[in-house]
């Protein structure tokens, strides 16, 4: 009987220390997950965010990932990124971050679409930046040249010098190596230690240097020339455009917008 009862105490303390190790592993396990994983909204797997286009819920999902290796400004909530709208691919299993999703971004609004062209199709007169309201305009060539060119169809030509296309919102600035660029400044010759590169390795990338300067994202001494400028059109905007560089040299300047600030 005793030895029964001994049976029966050491089964039920076996059962009881295992099930309390169980409990202390599960907790503790539950504990780790806690401290060492959150969770990060990706792209879903096979998918690939392109610019532009709304983000649906299928093409995000929530994921537990290493503290570790979570950015500082990705997304925690599928919630938080639905409906908005990307400057750059996201391709599978990326984490969703803050800054390519930002509101301040210039993405093209309904019936719009970014257009990048070279630089060398427009000519600034003025500084422009990112952000800044400018008018774009057609500089005529000279009453020869147009002579036996047919009138305009999309535009009206009322002037014998200039005509005011449209005004709009400058929506990037890039050098050479496609990379956003702080400023851009007008200028009518380009400086002689420049020439080489647009003219010989435009498509080919160069490094930064080691002494270039930064601000943000911005590049506020490229190691490439300026090359692009963008602006979100509609489809009327942008033929006008194509159909303006025609009839002369496309110039764009910065404006005030109607607070009489300087948009940034």
């Amino acid at each position: 009987m005793k030895k029964k009862t001994l049976l029966t105490i050491g089964i039920v303390s076996f059962a009881l220390a295992g099930g309390c190790f169980y409990a202390a592993t599960h907790y503790l396990d539950e504990l780790a997950q806690e401290k060492l994983y959150a969770p990060v909204v990706k792209v879903v797997a096979g998918r690939e965010i392109m610019p532009f286009e709304p983000i649906t819920s299928d093409d995000v999902v929530i994921e537990q990932e290493e503290v570790d290796e979570i950015l500082p400004d990705s997304y925690r909530r599928i919630e938080d990124v639905l409906g908005k709208r990307s400057v750059q691919p996201i391709f599978a299993g990326e984490q969703l971050l803050k800054r390519k999703l930002e509101d301040n971004q210039l993405l093209p609004g309904p019936q719009k679409a970014r257009y990048e062209f070279p630089l060398t199709m427009m000519m600034p007169t003025t500084e422009v930046r990112k952000g800044d309201y400018v008018k774009v305009w057609v500089k005529y060539k000279s009453p020869a040249e147009l002579q036996l060119m047919p009138a305009p169809v999309t535009f009206t030509k009322s002037s014998q010098s200039a005509e005011l296309l449209f005004e709009g919102q400058l929506a990037t600035v890039k050098d050479s190596n496609g990379i956003e660029i702080y400023t851009l400044k007008p200028s009518i010759l380009t400086k002689a230690d420049q020439i080489e590169n647009p003219f010989f390795h435009a498509a080919e990338a160069t490094k930064p240097l080691e002494s270039e300067r930064r601000y943000r994202d911005y590049r506020a001494e490229p190691s490439a020339i300026p090359a692009f400028i963008g602006f979100n059109l509609t489809d009327k905007e942008y033929v006008m455009l194509t159909e303006a560089m025609q009839y002369g040299v496309i110039q764009i300047g910065t404006y005030l917008n109607v607070k009489g600030e300087k948009a940034l």
